[in-house]
């Protein structure tokens, strides 16, 4: 069931709440504060920075810690430690946000409503409440003019990139294109109709599931910074006393969530992004899936290159996991093959060298991420996402203390869906029409020999080659080259220019003829280009 949703519209803030100089010299302060030229940008201080400048960019750090293939790893670890708990808003303005987003008053929309909030993060407060019919549900309610205040974090932001685009620094990075990526993002968690979608998509596709479940969403009581489900009175997967008394087996459970986790990779593309343990419940012998504001997707496609990378890992096949990271991802820049192939060896001997029970199949992924980035191929923010989830459930499983295997789930499956997805009767039919093709051709190879021994009697026989790695040099020798020609032109411009100072040429400046003093500041002019040319491209190294 789908709702309708319209663009997401924005209150007007009013100005005393919102000021852009005061913004600006509010950031500048925190950066001040932090003494980022002394200390440097460390990944506790980019941390406490984001932490310090409010919902927009700690949302942004959020985002960025499962970024591996843009942020080093350290810092990713770093900002996954992001804290988004605030001063909780009064009962009042909640029920005040309740009435102007569903146009009546509380106590006609509601029972009850408990005054003391069950979370309060930076973007949203979440309290119980009781429905008219005695339904007990959660109500999520969007803090008054974050979603604007973001709004205009982002155009400030944006205006920085903007600038970062004529500044004499590394140009490899697209700061908009980042800029609007996170804005996006954010954008979709701020709407929660999205969110609502989002659980009811979750919800159909484990209506088969019996094992599985998720809160219902509440559609009369949704809207774009309103969000009702129902309560679910369960226990974190985390609470392992409750487990054990209440007789459940925790291997079981391991099992059940890790197989959950791949249906909704590998069957449904459509996945949780933060599986924490305070986002799984267990209810009535059930596994709860909460809060789905953070979610990765997967097309058919990523899917069967997904399964072709974990088949590569099985197989041992360098090849294969090769063309799995080709495929799935964009080159930025010229690939070198053979380097790349060299890299993912290394990897895959180090990882195929273990059994598959020792293995960690998020450490494997996250390093095909960062190999994939260090060779300029950009891969789908979903991949990262995977990367980042398939850690923190391996987290969770290990904290149920159970001898339960990811990867050797991960690669079970893969490898039973390969065999389910086997049709004998088209694989022979298709090896037969390649034999009959390959019979077909064998068949001119004779002539096509005679044709090339008389093209190479003749010498009409050309060879092309192909050099592998000598781009970088041929375009060191071509940044020489067009250096030593400025610096000619240069030479020659200021020569030429102290000659002509030697006479009474009219008009004159400063006693100095003016063709003279033009030639002097053109090679000025020259010089400083030349110096910025060439710090550009040592920091591009």
């Amino acid at each position: 069931m789908q709702m309708s949703r319209m663009e997401m519209k924005l209150k007007n803030i009013p100005k005393e709440m919102f000021d852009e100089t005061k913004r600006l010299e509010e950031i500048a302060g925190v950066i001040r504060k932090y003494n980022l030229v002394k200390n440097g940008l460390t990944p506790e201080n980019l941390r406490h920075i984001l932490e310090d400048l409010g919902p927009t960019f700690i949302k942004i750090g959020q985002i960025m810690s499962s970024r591996t293939d843009f942020l080093p790893k350290e810092y990713c670890e770093e900002l996954e430690k992001l804290r988004a708990d605030v001063k909780p808003l009064s009962i009042d303005v909640i029920r005040k946000e309740i009435e102007n987003e569903l146009g009546r008053p509380v106590n006609e929309l509601f029972q009850s409503i408990d005054e003391k909030p069950l979370g309060s993060a930076s973007i949203a407060q979440v309290h119980a409440a009781v429905l008219p019919n005695g339904q007990k549900v959660v109500i999520k309610v969007q803090r008054p003019y974050v979603a604007d205040m973001m709004m205009k974090d982002f155009a400030l932001l944006s205006k920085a990139a903007k600038m970062a685009k004529i500044s004499p620094v590394n140009q490899t990075v697209d700061f908009d294109m980042v800029v609007q990526e996170l804005k996006q993002v954010s954008i979709n968690e701020l709407d929660f109709r999205i969110e609502a979608e989002t659980t009811m998509e979750f919800e159909n596709n484990m209506k088969d599931v019996r094992y599985v479940t998720c809160p219902q969403i509440i559609l009369e009581y949704t809207t774009q910074r309103i969000m009702t489900m129902s309560f679910i009175d369960g226990f974190s997967i985390g609470n392992l006393e409750k487990l054990d008394a209440e007789g459940y087996d925790r291997k079981e459970v391991a099992s059940k969530l890790v197989n959950n986790f791949l249906k909704q990779v590998l069957d449904d593309g459509l996945f949780h992004a933060d599986p924490h343990q305070g986002n799984l419940e267990i209810l009535n012998g059930k596994i709860c899936w909460l809060d789905w504001g953070m979610v990765g997707r997967f097309a058919k496609k990523e899917q069967n290159i997904l399964k072709m990378a974990v088949a590569a890992v099985v197989q041992k096949d360098v090849n294969l996991m090769k063309n799995a990271v080709l495929s799935l991802g964009k080159p930025k820049r010229p690939i070198n093959h053979p380097e790349l192939f060299n890299d993912i060896d290394s990897v895959m001997e180090r990882y195929c060298s273990m059994n598959l029970e020792d293995m960690n199949i998020g450490e494997l992924l996250g390093e095909v991420v960062e190999l994939a980035s260090n060779h300029g191929i950009a891969l789908p923010q979903g991949f990262s996402m995977l990367v980042r989830a398939l850690v923190t459930i391996e987290g969770v499983v290990a904290k149920l203390n159970v001898d339960v295997n990811m990867a050797q789930l991960f690669s079970g499956k893969v490898m039973h869906d390969m065999l389910e997805e086997f049709d004998l009767k088209q694989e022979i039919l298709g090896d037969s029409k390649a034999f009959y093709e390959s019979a077909k051709k064998s068949l001119t190879i004779p002539s096509l020999s005679a044709d090339l021994m008389k093209s190479v009697i003749k010498g009409q026989t050309k060879v092309n080659v192909e050099p592998v790695g000598f781009d970088p040099l041929m375009q060191r020798v071509e940044n020489m080259v067009s250096d030593m020609i400025l610096c000619i032109i240069m030479a020659s411009v200021i020569l030429s220019s102290s000659l002509l100072c030697t006479t009474n040429m009219q008009p004159q400046f400063l006693g100095i003829p003016v063709i003279g003093l033009v030639g002097f500041v053109g090679a000025f002019g020259m010089g400083i280009f030349l110096i910025i040319t060439i710090a550009k491209r040592r920091k591009k190294k």
